[in-house]
């Protein structure tokens, strides 16, 4: 799919419909980047059950970004994106990210019920504590089994751990060290691993979810 986009971009066309969802750029964005080509191929490559629902896309700059440190949300079936966006890439990935979001909302037994992908993560987590542990980080003060965001346990690891030292620790176990602060990051950076060109490596190192992704992609029932 990106390099469907790499091939495609073209003057920017700013305003639009995304199919039948609605699309506002409240904040414009840099000229460098073809929204309508990103979203046609999103289209083109996410199968129609993924668009149940969903409300619109909004282009602004919250304050609740920088605040957060993150460059989109996705909140009452709506994906709020920053305009603050470097390339197509950036776009792109936060676009995919929160598709997988909405995927959560949409399809929660399905990816969730059976347990399967929640033990997936649980087992990756013991072995990051494991590592963590051999490297002499003190991590009895965080629950490794806490499937949940938590602000405390993201701030040890990206401030105390440091992003060098976390990316070589998870690194054959998360498919990016984002990928090992929570249950839902974890599904949503496989997803985003997914569909945008390291379906082989999801595939090695996390099974279940690439499975899971498959079956939600290829299921006709929904």
């Amino acid at each position: 799919m990106r390099k469907y986009i790499e091939e495609r971009v073209k003057q920017t066309t700013r305003h639009f419909k995304f199919g039948s969802i609605d699309f506002e750029e409240v904040d414009p964005m840099p000229e460098n980047i073809n929204i309508e080509a990103i979203f046609k191929a999103i289209e083109n490559n996410f199968p129609p059950h993924y668009f149940k629902d969903l409300n619109g896309v909004k282009i602004v700059h919250l304050d609740e970004f920088d605040d957060r440190e993150v460059n989109a949300l996705y909140r009452d079936n709506t994906f709020f994106i920053t305009n603050q966006q470097s390339d197509t890439k950036d776009l792109m990935d936060d676009l995919v990210h929160e598709f997988a979001h909405h995927m959560e909302v949409l399809f929660p037994e399905k990816i969730y019920s059976d347990e399967k992908l929640i033990n997936e993560f649980i087992r990756k987590r013991h072995e990051m504590n494991f590592e963590l542990r051999s490297e002499g980080y003190w991590t009895d003060d965080y629950d490794f089994e806490n499937l949940k965001y938590n602000e405390s346990f993201d701030i040890f690891l990206y401030k105390r751990v440091g992003k060098n030292m976390l990316r070589s620790i998870t690194s054959g176990l998360f498919i990016r060290p984002y990928a090992a602060v929570s249950l839902r990051e974890y599904f949503a950076t496989g997803f985003e691993a997914y569909y945008l060109g390291k379906q082989d490596t999801l595939e090695k190192i996390s099974p279940i979810l690439y499975d899971k992704i498959f079956e939600l992609h290829n299921h006709r029932d929904f």
